[in-house]
């Protein structure tokens, strides 16, 4: 292959390689942070999904879909992130690590390949509310969050959680023998395996009110328990989701990098018919 054939091939890989780099393709780091008072209540492992609007995962007033319903009574993103999977085209999901997040703690994950710009523009997320039956934090819009304003960089948070923002799955009836994580909070019963409870045939809702006076089987809490901490309606968020973006070159960069190697197969042309 002579010089100048070879230039001309090395110009058009970088070209292409350019192209392929315009595509906002980039990597997205998901952060947690627990902001509820001490003795406050805790995050199962949080889910995130990154799609084009079509995935939906509950509507207020309808039922839960099974997703949804294992998220919120067992703290399990498994079989929602298998509809996810298999309802989403391109869509790009995770499950933060860790145990549940209680207050101050810290969960992050970085993903990678996530179109904002494109297929990948919206933000859903799931998880449940614990101590509970079936309480959850959620997006019932599939639109609530569109980041496409940080496809070049920059971040976007959200507080979830506090008043008039946790949802009951009404799956399961709130009853403390089979609530999740009472060992956590000095509350005896709890639920001891997966899908324990009664279940209550309702509808997604908001939590209003104090959430945990009203469950039933009361006996297991002992006498004069405090609710200030665990009432999260009586506060604010309890908890922020942060997505970040690293700064990515704008595309007047890449034209004047594809210019510059441009030049250079130019020049090697010349070189070789010399």
């Amino acid at each position: 292959m002579n010089t100048s054939h070879y230039a001309l091939k090395t110009v058009a890989a970088a070209a292409l390689g350019l192209a392929a780099l315009t595509a906002h393709a980039v990597d997205v780091t998901v952060t947690l942070t627990q902001l509820a008072p001490a003795g406050g209540v805790g995050i199962a492992p949080l889910w995130v999904g990154f799609h084009n609007s079509s995935f939906d995962s509950f509507d207020a007033g309808s039922a839960a879909s099974l997703g949804i319903e294992r998220a919120a009574e067992d703290g399990s993103a498994a079989q929602l992130s298998t509809i996810f999977a298999a309802s989403v085209a391109g869509g790009v999901q995770s499950t933060l690590p860790g145990p549940p997040a209680f207050p101050g703690a810290v969960r992050t994950r970085t993903l990678t390949n996530v179109d904002l710009a494109g297929v990948n523009r919206y933000f859903s997320y799931a998880a449940m509310v614990v101590l509970s039956n079936d309480f959850f934090i959620g997006n019932d819009d599939a639109k609530a969050h569109d980041l496409s304003s940080i496809a070049n960089g920059g971040k976007i948070s959200v507080l979830v959680g506090g008043n008039g923002d946790v949802w009951d799955a009404g799956t399961e009836v709130n009853d403390f023998q089979y609530s999740l994580a009472n060992g956590a909070f000095g509350i005896g019963g709890g639920q001891a395996g997966p899908n324990q409870g009664t279940d209550e045939h309702g509808v997604v809702h908001i939590v209003t009110g104090n959430p945990y006076t009203s469950f039933l089987s009361q006996g297991y809490v002992p006498n004069g328990y405090q609710w200030g901490a665990l009432d999260f309606n009586a506060g604010p968020a309890f908890a922020r989701i942060d997505i970040e973006v690293a700064a990515v070159p704008e595309p007047q960069s890449y034209a004047l990098m594809l210019a510059g190697l441009l030049a250079v197969g130019a020049i090697a042309r010349r070189r070789a018919r010399a």
